[in-house]
């Protein structure tokens, strides 16, 4: 499984839904799981292109604590 660069994602998002390419068709040009295309492109219309932006967070074990 490959890991998805933010272009890959907006690309991927666009021929779904501009193209209407279905999961398992981006799945095999992108190198991943049907499930995971469904649930991005799920996720992208719920809250838009700009939830690409967000980085992850990471807390410190001292934060966690």
């Amino acid at each position: 499984m490959a890991k998805l660069s933010k272009q890959d994602k907006v690309n991927i998002y666009n021929l779904w839904k501009n193209y209407h390419a279905g999961p398992k068709e981006l799945s095999k040009k992108y190198g991943v799981n049907k499930n995971a295309v469904t649930y991005l492109v799920a996720l992208i219309n719920k809250h838009g292109l700009n939830i690409l932006e967000r980085s992850h967070t990471s807390y410190s074990l001292e934060f966690k604590e």
